[in-house]
């Protein structure tokens, strides 16, 4: 399968690695001293399941490349419209767009951009990061991907994807109800990624901390109320489930917009705090936790 991967960094670059390694022809697109590495030296994943060298095509356009059966986006969420323009010379008509970004909202940035026939959305469950230029460290998490048809049908596309997925070793899960698995992870995320940005700390030193704890669970309770109230789901219990899932974490874990914020670069704020703020008032619902947080991060947005 010709895959091109928009975005090569810790979760694109792991999944596009995979792929590769597997026998697909694969072209990552990537930016600045990373894609220089990338195009110098390969790219080189590490990981607990093994880590190798992928000797591939790496590159900052695909104008000049004939289409491609899979995209895979997988940039942050304010960069998905330059993203929408990568991919659009390259479409052909059973072209597969997945999206694997944070956020509830980037499905239909890519659907008015490149057409709905074109878009899966998918969420990803990964700990995975650019160590440095050239090198994908994969630190954690089930290594899973979730994706589905905005429809809730069962499609052959769908089919298709689980079977590439599992040829390369990866556990892609085809799943009914994707917005409720979109949703699901941007309530988790709200709550322990823009927390420990925010407080420039792990969960550990969080849940140790009775204004950071309040504030976390806060802020959790805000972003599930968005999606009670937008009807997504039922989220019954949610808040208690996250917690859960949050006590479970290492003492040391952190989050990619910790990561982002405390090496300089720009967090996806706007994608989480800011819609539950944006939702909240569209809604009529009280988001301060979440409005603490944005005013804070805001500045490296």
């Amino acid at each position: 399968m010709r895959i091109a991967i928009i975005g090569s960094g810790g979760v694109g670059g792991y999944l596009g690695a995979k792929l590769w390694k597997a026998g697909n022809e694969v072209v990552f697109v990537a930016r600045g001293s990373h894609l220089t590495a990338m195009q110098d030296n390969g790219l080189r994943l590490e990981s607990p399941d093994g880590s190798f060298i992928i000797h591939s095509t790496f590159t900052d356009r695909l104008d000049k490349f004939k289409p491609f059966d899979l995209i895979v986006i997988g940039v942050k969420s304010f960069d998905t419209e330059e993203a929408a323009k990568l991919a659009l010379p390259v479409l052909k008509d059973d072209t597969i767009v997945l999206s694997i970004q944070n956020g509830v909202e980037n499905k239909y940035i890519l659907e008015q951009s490149l057409g709905k026939q074109y878009v899966i959305p998918g969420v990803a469950y990964i700990i995975s990061t650019i160590a440095s230029p050239g090198i994908i460290l994969h630190e954690g998490g089930t290594g899973k991907f979730k994706f589905g048809e905005p429809d809730r049908t069962v499609s052959k596309r769908c089919l298709l994807l689980k079977s590439v997925f599992e040829d390369a070793g990866i556990n892609g899960e085809l799943v009914e109800n994707i917005e409720k698995a979109l949703w699901w992870k941007w309530i988790f995320i709200c709550g322990i990624g823009c927390v420990t940005a925010y407080a420039r700390k792990p969960i550990g030193e969080i849940f140790g901390d009775p204004a950071l704890n309040s504030m976390l669970k806060d802020v959790v309770h805000e972003a599930a109320s968005i999606g009670r109230a937008k009807q997504i789901d039922e989220f019954a219990g949610i808040e208690e489930k996250v917690f859960e899932h949050y006590q479970r974490l290492p003492f040391a874990t952190t989050s990619s917009m910790y990561y982002d914020v405390t090496h300089g670069k720009r967090v996806e704020v706007e994608a989480l705090n800011g819609t539950v703020i944006r939702f909240g008032k569209d809604l009529q619902i009280l988001t301060p936790k979440n409005e603490i947080i944005y005013n804070s991060l805001k500045l490296f947005a």
